[in-house]
């Protein structure tokens, strides 16, 4: 019995066997670091009673049978034994190692070198047409793809038990040939000619890459493992550049040893050229899957070969038991994979699953992959990352230790990551824009922010008195200090005011290696008038745009861009993003702030796959009508951006150029087919001339006030009092929601939120762009990245609406809304978010309160002794005084004991007991409006069904999410979802979530393996008469769930 206490049990151990069921309970709970000791002797009692009804030697070798499987488990574990000895290490390329599509990559660089080489009156529809071209290839491809496998892998039928070696020979054939015809396509179509020869070594450094991928390739080269990338990739030289990373040594595989120089060797297509010219045929060396496995099949017969030529007897036998491991994620993948000793599977290509399926091929966890010889026939191995594969064949990365900072004293916190964004922009010395609104906004989003400046401006909330542009070399040397040093996780630009400048950020972009870079082309004005020459506009699209990762260009500015074409409704800026995302970025966002609209269809869904065939109506309101919705709509999407104001200012004096604005707004409104201001190749940001125009500014004063004032007035329509003119059409304008359009290259998403009304608009463009960029830095993907930061913008306009800084027609915001409140004169806020602990969540039910014959309040003391880590109060038909009472009882007593305590529905509840937070459903009152009462200091929890219901409660503020329901339940009538629905929410948001529905004891580990961070309980707990021990239940086979999935 001793003994037995003493092992070392664990939560992991899986078996059917009576034996382990019976003694499992008590060698977990005995040895579980949560136990108290009085549930140990409860053990050990039972452990006697256990051990009177089997025999002494039959209860030992049922033990050992235990103790074996716990031995083999935990020497499974990714670093927790030795680690693999391989011989050869091959990694697949495009997917496996990149994280970007490096085809379009290519196609676009083609396409920018032939603009670049066409006459300037061609450049446009030479753009067209090979963006065009592009589009039917890429969908010719994905069609002919659809077929190929509709007729290998037809519906309904039967996958074999155990591995078809010859119907898995057949399928890879075909798919090779298939993939061998299409690169025909591609050479024939001619979109691949005109590349200059290097040229594909730049846009190779801009590949983003899967996080640990390198590190797993560096590990190997210095472990002198021959390693080898393969690609079908149509140019080396792009794969080498991709690669070329830290301390690696790239090389490619014509006449060199990887054996005997530990070089990372390349196997892919070339361009073929001439004279240094891409002729746009390629080089064919690996097409398809039949090449990667002919390859492979060669690398370990060379191995092998070369092996077995230097080593004899034991030596010899040590060296055949080495691995040889392939790498990969795709179909492409499925030959070489089953060919290697070991097989990994790395990312979520639902493809290739079904593939294996299809042919018998089991998908087994890398946990029990082999460490020597081979492994199990017709199975494969999965891995959740790269940091997975390094554990396992390199053991525990040694570099990602944490280590003290230089001078740091004990108890100091190491290994912080510090997400860091640069922005590359003008100075506006009235604080409003610019650079100053770029760092407001970072501290205000939570990263750390730098700056290199390309203009000085001296301007207020009246105008621009003068600007002197920044040296390129200066530029230069400041981006090269901070990255050199600091360095950046996030790149954004903004006014860049010469050709030069902008070469200059994409030199220090290319050569920093920066993933991620956000640029705001700075280029027209809310009036229309040029910012920047015609040379800039082309600069941009020419340097910057193919490195982008996300462009936010507003309607003036996407019309300069794709040739003073109109964009002034949302057909148009769905075709404008499309366009656009041609010149390279990945992805683009029209800001539609100048955009006048009805209100928008109710019915009509927030994505669009293609473009709305109407066309948005048209509208004559009067001119002060026009001016306020130029400017409640800049106040949405940034079209007054300090940068725009420095060099439209600079051009004219205040009162003209406000008058100017309520003209091009008039215009646009009657005239929607009238060009915006074409750009003007001499309109560059020379110094002498902005300090004439700043001069005849200056003398201006007494005009511009008078301006403002009028200005000032005409708002008052805007903000619902009565309009100059009475029109009615002038409110109904102004109500009209806020668009915008983003387009990723697959589906145009419309982004709609509530029209701000307001002066303090200034700065709005930098603000935005700036806040992407911080949600970027901080890991979110793009799509979530804006929602975040428009959501927060618009809070932010809200907060300023009422404020006054300044005398001028554009006031700056409050960057720190959430902490300092001017309007209440209150000092800056001390203000934390009560932390979030969801692994256990119970959910008051009155119901079971009732048949169990206990008050709430006794309901909620024994749940929380048994383990629950937060309460939500739910009383559906509790009036508001009662309801108080109830919820007040509850702080008094979870608060003491660290436990939360959410109120369901009733904010005001919440807010008046002071509770953590609120959850709400998707009938209750809006996520959104529930955070703006709120605050950003609450908590707050929404219901969701699907992975859209989960993505639009974490755009709108929510801190974490319950889904389900997982199974049916007495307590509230609702339709359930499957678990895989679950695990895709759980990766579709950045914010935590608990399932809800059914949860008990024997259902909740699923829900934890699928990703959640906890389940929330109702009748599992508080419907049972011993609400402590079974919470106390549910509660082990959690914090079981979840300790195995972090090891």
């Amino acid at each position: 019995m001793q003994a037995l206490c003493a092992g070392n049990g664990s939560n992991f151990l899986r078996t059917s066997a009576y034996c382990y069921r019976s003694v499992r309970p008590l060698h977990c709970r005995v040895h579980s670091r949560h136990v108290h000791m009085q549930k140990a002797m409860h053990g050990l009692q039972r452990a006697k009673a256990f051990m009177q009804t089997i025999r002494k030697g039959t209860l030992r070798k049922l033990y050992r049978t235990a103790m074996q499987m716990e031995v083999d488990f935990f020497s499974a574990q990714p670093g927790t034994g030795p680690p693999p000895a391989i011989r050869m290490l091959v990694v697949d390329f495009d997917d496996t190692c990149t994280a970007t599509d490096t085809t379009s990559q290519i196609f676009n660089t083609a396409t920018s070198a032939t603009v670049e080489s066409s006459a300037e009156s061609e450049k446009a529809d030479v753009q067209n047409r090979l963006g065009t071209l592009k589009d039917k290839l890429v969908q010719n491809y994905v069609h002919e793809q659809q077929k190929l496998y509709a007729e290998l892998l037809p519906e309904g039928a039967t996958n074999p038990d155990a591995i078809d070696q010859q119907k898995a020979t057949a399928f890879v054939d075909a798919l090779t040939q298939f993939d061998r015809r299409m690169n025909q396509v591609v050479v024939d179509s001619g979109i691949l000619k005109g590349i200059p020869q290097g040229r594909l070594k730049a846009a190779g450094e801009q590949i983003g890459l899967q996080a640990g991928c390198l590190t797993v390739l560096t590990r190997a080269q210095q472990a002198g493992v021959p390693t080898h990338v393969v690609s079908v990739n149509y140019s080396t030289e792009m794969v080498k550049a991709a690669l070329q990373r830290g301390s690696l040594n790239i090389v490619t595989a014509e006449g060199v040893s990887a054996e005997e120089r530990h070089d990372v060797v390349i196997h892919a297509n070339e361009l073929t050229y001439e004279q240094g010219i891409s002729t746009g045929d390629i080089i064919r060396r690996v097409q398809g899957g039949s090449d990667k496995d002919a390859l492979m099949s060669e690398l370990m017969h060379h191995s092998s070969q070369a092996k077995a030529d230097s080593t004899d007897g034991a030596d010899a036998n040590a060296e055949a038991s080495k691995l040889a491991v392939y790498i990969g994620d795709s179909s492409s993948d499925f030959a070489p994979l089953l060919r290697a000793d070991v097989g990994i599977v790395v990312g979520q290509n639902k493809r290739l699953r079904q593939v294996a399926k299809a042919h018998g091929v089991k998908l087994l966890p890398l946990t029990i992959a082999p460490a020597s010889g081979r492994g199990e026939e017709g199975a494969l191995y999965e891995a959740e990352s790269w940091a997975a594969i390094g554990a396992f064949l390199f053991g525990p990365d040694p570099s990602k230790a944490l280590t003290p900072h230089p001078g740091s004293g004990p108890g100091a916190k190491t290994g912080i990551k510090v997400p860091r964004v640069m922005t590359v922009a003008g100075s506006d010395s009235g604080g409003g824009a610019g650079i100053q609104a770029d760092l407001k906004t970072y501290q205000a989003r939570g990263v750390f922010g730098t700056s290199a400046i390309s203009a000085l401006t001296a301007q207020n909330t009246r105008g621009v008195r003068g600007v002197s542009t920044v040296p390129t070399q200066h530029l230069s040397d400041q981006m090269e200090a901070v990255l050199s040093d600091i360095g950046a996780d996030v790149v954004k630009t903004g006014m860049l005011p010469t050709p030069e400048a902008v070469m200059a950020v994409a030199d220090a972009v290319r050569a920093h290696k920066v993933s991620t870079l956000v640029v705001d082309p700075v280029l027209v004005a809310t009036s229309g008038d040029s910012l920047a020459g015609s040379e800039v506009a082309q600069a941009l699209k020419t340097y910057l745009f193919p490195l982008a990762t996300i462009i936010t260009p507003n309607l003036p500015e996407a019309s300069a861009l794709l040739g003073n074409r109109r964009v002034s409704d949302l057909p148009t800026m769905k075709q404008a993003a499309k366009d656009l995302h041609k010149l390279g970025p990945q992805y683009v966002l029209i800001k539609g702030g100048h955009l006048i609209t009805a209100p928008s269809d109710p019915n009509r869904s927030s994505s669009d796959s293609q473009p709305s065939p109407a066309s948005a109506p048209s509208h004559t309101p009067s001119a002060s009508s026009a001016a306020q919705d130029s400017e409640s709509a800049s106040a949405n999407s940034a079209a007054q951006d300090s940068e725009s104001a420095a060099a439209s200012s600079a051009a004219q004096d205040s009162e003209s150029a406000s008058a100017q604005d309520h003209d091009t707004a008039q215009d646009d409104t009657h005239d929607s087919d009238q060009p915006v201001s074409e750009l003007n190749a001499d309109s560059s940001l020379e110094e002498a001339h902005l300090q004439q125009q700043a001069s005849s500014q200056h003398t201006d004063t007494d005009r511009a006030e008078q301006k403002t004032a009028q200005h000032n007035g005409a708002s008052e329509s805007a903000t619902g009092k009565a309009s100059p003119s009475g029109d009615p059409a002038e409110k109904h304008e102004s109500d009209a929601p806020a668009i915008d359009v983003l387009y990723d290259g697959h589906e145009i998403h419309v982004l709609e939120s509530k029209r701000v009304h307001t002066h303090n608009t200034h700065g709005t463009g930098c603000t935005l762009a700036s806040a992407i960029a911080a949600e970027l830095a901080k890991g979110r993907e793009p799509l979530t990245a804006v929602q975040r930061a428009k959501a927060w913008l618009g809070e932010a306009l809200q907060a300023s609406a009422p404020l006054h800084i300044g005398r001028g027609p554009h006031r700056p915001l409050n960057h720190g809304f959430e902490t300092t409140d001017w309007g209440q004169q209150k000092a800056p806020l001390d203000l934390q978010k009560p932390s979030l602990d969801l692994r256990l969540y119970a959910v008051t039910d009155p119901a079971c309160n009732t048949r169990c014959q206990r008050s709430n309040a006794e309901a909620v003391r024994q749940a929380v002794e048994g383990g629950v880590t937060l309460v939500q109060l739910r009383e559906k038909s509790t009036d508001g005084g009662a309801f108080v009472h109830e919820a007040q009882q509850l702080v008094d007593f979870t608060r003491p004991a660290g436990v939360g305590l959410i109120v369901n529905d009733r904010v005001d509840v919440a807010l008046a007991v002071g509770a953590d937070g609120v959850h709400v459903g998707q009938d209750d009152i809006p996520a959104k409006a529930a955070r703006a009462l709120l605050g950003p200091h609450k908590i707050l929890g929404v219901s969701v069904k699907t992975v859209e219901q989960a993505q639009q409660a974490a755009a709108d503020g929510a801190d974490y999410l319950g889904a389900g329901a997982m199974f049916q339940t007495a307590t509230k009538d609702s339709s359930t979802i499957s678990i895989e629905t679950l695990h895709q929410i759980c990766k579709s948001v950045d914010i935590p979530v608990v399932a809800i529905g059914g949860i008990t004891a024997a259902n909740a580990k699923p829900a934890i393996e699928a990703g959640c961070q906890g389940v929330a309980v109702v009748s599992a707990i508080f419907g049972v008469e011993d609400a402590t021990a079974s919470a106390q239940q549910i509660r082990a086979v959690i914090d079981s769930a979840m300790e195995r999935r972090a090891f």
